[in-house]
């Protein structure tokens, strides 16, 4: 098993990030390892959609719970292993903290540990100052 966890802090309110996180075809915005993402309804627990990493095969992707302003999980399921994905929210002293964190497991995740798992650890730091920054441009403008 295999577990990557980042966060960050920000200014950004949970709802400029809850924003963010719900506009799921435009993920790639931030995340430049995306080549495209789609969703198959809303954003609620039970719902699918699609992932496709550049220069990777497209993954089946599941909203395994959603708790709005709070968190999400989404899994996808590969070849004998399985990614979940979790992202939480936390506010504490006007700060708001935004964690993402990526578990795989099952008889391969070892295999994809090392395929993909280096890249997912080396780039989640700057997918999510991509992200931040773009939350707190949104609490700019309604600022205005």
């Amino acid at each position: 098993m295999l577990i990557i966890k980042h966060t960050v802090e920000t200014r950004a309110s949970p709802e400029a990030i809850w924003e963010i996180w719900q506009d799921v075809t435009n993920w790639k915005t931030w995340d430049h390892g995306i080549e495209f993402s789609t969703i198959e309804g809303p954003f609620q627990t039970g719902t699918t959609g699609t992932l496709k990493p550049i220069g990777g095969p497209l993954v089946h992707t599941k909203l395994t719970l959603v708790e709005p302003k709070k968190r999400f999980v989404d899994e996808a399921q590969l070849t004998l292993a399985r990614i979940i994905v979790s992202h939480f929210l936390t506010e504490s002293e006007g700060k708001t903290h935004v964690t993402h964190q990526i578990e795989m497991t099952g008889p391969l995740a070892f295999f994809f540990a090392i395929v993909i798992g280096r890249n997912m650890k080396k780039n989640l730091p700057q997918e999510m100052a991509a992200m931040i920054k773009k939350a707190e441009s949104l609490n700019f403008q309604k600022e205005i």
